[in-house]
């Protein structure tokens, strides 16, 4: 297994007690998350774009790490 940018894992190591060998790395180096849509209750949606980041540890917390942007912005492909 391999951990990277987790909190509460296992330390790294190469198979003890009959575990599969482990690998963790404190921080994700660089990450984007994909984009997601959201709705506002009322009909309407949302594109939200994760902004990059650096060192991550752990998840963000709500939508505080994207931009919104309004669906009239944005083209969905269909059929």
């Amino acid at each position: 297994m391999v951990f990277v940018g987790d909190t509460n894992v296992p330390e790294s190591h190469c198979g003890l007690d009959d575990t599969p060998p482990a690998t963790t790395i404190e921080k994700t180096p660089v990450i984007v998350e994909k984009p997601y849509v959201v709705s506002d209750g009322n009909n309407g949606y949302s594109l939200m774009v994760p902004r990059l980041e650096k060192d991550k540890v752990g998840a963000t917390p709500g939508f505080e790490n994207a931009d919104e942007v309004s669906f009239d912005k944005v083209y969905v492909a269909s059929d």
